[in-house]
């Protein structure tokens, strides 16, 4: 029933989700369940063409009164939460290093972005066709950006298909320029393009995007806690402040202490060791073992009632490439001395929280973003780390660039494609605080707990220190506290 659920779906050209594919094996009538989802979706002109849970709740039927329980549970009366992890992303990846694995991976990606843009332009002609046009003609394309240059009045990018190359010319009059200077190396882009004297001029640009998003009020009234690069180990790990978090959390008299129920670490948990020239002299504990013990006593002071949630860094004793996987076990095993209930996922990793999506990213292709794209720099981050991180939703992929400063291993499967449209969106890394929404997906940067470091200083980055961040799973309102 599986094979036939998922094949009928995607003849359709839906995509079903897990929870999405179990309520649909345990309806009595899955064939045509599924039926009445595609065409309710169909009716609506969705165009995101994804099957989810909330889709095939509003097609089930309602429960009686006598099946509705006489009074909700109060949170902190709640045995647990729901949390789900999505388990593709808790591999471990080897690679061979051939150039069969470098061309598959750059087949999934285009094949999985194209998709989208297919989608949301009605089709689009293929390289070798467009290279064919009449003068004066124009069509629609999807494409791999290669190459760019910028003259005076135009982008020139190189783009290829699985098909065939070739060069379109983006003038910078009319806006279209800032955007191409935008669109990020090795990213897929849509095209409308018209042949003028054997040239692709483009009119349009298309990105993969995210759909609106309508947040409506589900689940329980707690709170999930967003932080990240707590860096403990470093000699400016700011651990007063670490300790008046804990504080915070334990205290029952306050209402969103109480009502914290998940915390959720997006990587950077200690310093680490050797991560960058000339780092042991800004450690305070110079062996990794030790940073992970005196972490965990720290998350030992977390009340029980708290589910933990930890995802790895650049700064973890592990692989730097992406995807990450999750701490290596003897590594867990110090951080579980803490006696705290610990989900161990990777990097990026997609959580699911009493029916809310969690995309958790540390946030390693925030530095292609901010040295490729004009406009943004390490100095403008306190300013601008909203914008780049909209730009990753914009690419739908978590780190476009091939061969940037940022690792990145070519799996058969592109696992950094946004495949889906996260409710909460959470990253990392750039020390940098910020929230907001784009399309109605939460975005969280959740700053650090380490004081500007000497290469930070002379990057001119100025660091959001002791600040944790609040999602209410129940409507998605965002508080941000601090700690300083």
């Amino acid at each position: 029933m599986t094979r036939r659920l998922v094949d009928r779906a995607m003849r359709r050209g839906y995509t079903l989700t897990r929870r999405a594919l179990e309520l649909l094996q345990a309806s009595e009538r899955p064939i045509e369940l599924l039926d009445e989802a595609i065409r309710e979706l169909e009716r609506g002109g969705a165009e995101l063409r994804l099957i989810d849970e909330e889709v095939l709740r509003r097609l089930l039927p309602k429960p009686s009164k006598a099946e509705l329980p006489e009074k909700p549970k109060r949170v902190e009366e709640d045995a647990g939460l729901a949390i789900e992890v999505d388990d593709r992303y808790l591999g471990e990846w080897k690679i061979r290093g051939s150039a069969s694995e470098f061309r598959s991976y750059f087949r999934s990606r285009y094949e999985r972005l194209s998709k989208i843009l297919r989608d949301r332009l009605g089709g689009a002609s293929e390289l070798k066709s467009i290279i064919r046009l009449g003068d004066g003609h124009e069509a629609y394309t999807a494409a791999m950006i290669l190459e760019k240059r910028e003259s005076a009045r135009a982008w020139i990018l190189r783009v290829e298909d699985p098909g065939a190359e070739a060069t379109i010319i983006v003038p910078k009059a009319g806006g279209l320029g800032e955007l191409a200077g935008r669109v990020l190396l090795d990213a897929v882009a849509g095209f409308r393009v018209v042949k003028r004297d054997r040239s692709l001029i483009a009119e349009e640009i298309v990105l993969p995007d995210i759909p609106p998003q309508r947040v409506e009020k589900a689940g329980p009234d707690a709170y999930a806690c967003l932080l990240s690069d707590i860096h403990l180990g470093s000699r400016h790990f700011r651990r007063d402040l670490f300790e008046s978090f804990l504080d915070w959390i334990n205290r029952g008299r306050d209402p969103e202490a109480r009502r914290t129920r998940v915390v959720i670490v997006a990587g950077d948990l200690i310093d680490g060791v050797g991560v960058y020239p000339g780092q042991d002299k800004e450690l305070e504990m110079k062996s990794v073992g030790k940073q992970l013990e005196h972490l965990a006593k720290l998350l030992s002071e977390i009340p029980d009632r708290v589910e933990l949630i930890v995802g790895p860094g650049n700064h973890e004793p592990l692989q730097k490439a992406l995807p990450q996987p999750p701490l290596p076990e003897k590594y867990r095993k110090i951080l579980e001395r803490s006696g705290k209930r610990i989900t161990f996922v990777g990097n990026p990793a997609w959580i699911r929280i009493c029916g809310r999506s969690f995309l958790v990213y540390h946030g390693q292709g925030l530095d292609d973003v901010v040295q490729n794209a004009p406009g943004f720099s390490h100095s403008s981050l306190s300013r601008d780390v909203g914008a780049a991180l909209e730009l990753l939703l914009k690419h739908r992929h978590l780190c476009p660039i091939y061969g940037g400063s940022t690792p990145i291993l070519p799996l058969g499967e592109d696992l950094l494609v946004i495949r889906e449209v996260p409710h909460v969106f959470h990253s990392g890394h750039v020390h940098v605080a910020y929230a907001g929404s784009y399309r109605g997906v939460r975005i969280v940067n959740s700053g650090t707990w380490q004081e500007q470091t000497s290469y930070q200083r002379s990057a001119g980055l100025e660091p959001t220190v002791g600040v944790a961040v609040l999602v209410n799973l129940r409507d998605l309102s965002i508080k941000v506290r601090r700690f300083i």
